[in-house]
């Protein structure tokens, strides 16, 4: 009696005591323009290769990171992927290119590129509606926040109001100021304060300490 081996069997066994190992890679990372501005297209290049005895051209994805977290995803195509975003905000960004791996090659993670985004500076003044107050009266605190020259632009983003390290609130700028009204204030000294997030366009700031005075 004749035994008919599948050929999807026949192929197992060909690789049956077989070790394959995977081949190392080296992924590198690199952006432009660097130094951007606030809200300017930024290209991110990764480039995967294998390390030698490993021959060939990798394929799979890379993540791009900023930090901890991925900022977007894109495929290899011939060794390379690139993406390209606009919405980092102002200030220093730690940026990454971490390769996924493929049947045939293991992943790897790029050197971190130091990223620098500049943005229009701002200034945020805040004020109170009356002080001092009563216990339980309502108070009305208003965050304004203004470019630096020569920027001109309105500042876009949100606030948030601070007793001291407690937040009290975090509201959307409209026109550049941000309000938000309470009456849970106890009685005593609050050293109240507003920050502004920033936005792709202008860097954050915070108020100066407004002491909000509040009687039995």
């Amino acid at each position: 009696m004749k035994l008919i081996v599948p050929a999807a069997v026949a192929n197992l066994f060909n690789v049956t005591g077989k070790i394959f190992v995977r081949g190392s890679t080296t992924t590198s990372l690199a952006t432009a323009p660097n130094p951007s501005a606030g809200g300017q297209p930024l290209t991110l290049t990764a480039t995967v290769s294998p390390v030698a005895p490993a021959t060939g051209v990798p394929t799979g994805t890379i993540a791009f990171k900023d930090g901890a977290v991925t900022i977007g995803t894109a495929p290899l195509v011939n060794g390379v992927a690139t993406l390209t975003i606009s919405t980092l905000f102002p200030g220093a960004h730690s940026l990454t290119a971490v390769y996924s791996g493929s049947l045939d090659f293991l992943t790897s993670t790029s050197a971190a590129v130091i990223q620098n985004v500049a943005g229009n500076a701002s200034t945020t003044t805040l004020t109170s509606s009356a002080n001092p107050i009563k216990r339980r009266q309502a108070v009305t605190f208003t965050a304004t926040v203004s470019p630096v020259a020569p920027a001109t632009a309105t500042p876009t983003g949100t606030v948030t109001f601070r007793d001291g390290t407690t937040v009290l609130a975090t509201v959307t700028l409209v026109g550049g100021r941000a309000s938000f009204t309470t009456t849970r204030l106890e009685a005593g000294t609050h050293p109240i304060t507003a920050t502004y997030s920033g936005s792709i366009t202008f860097g954050g700031s915070a108020s100066a300490v407004l002491n909000q005075v509040i009687t039995p």
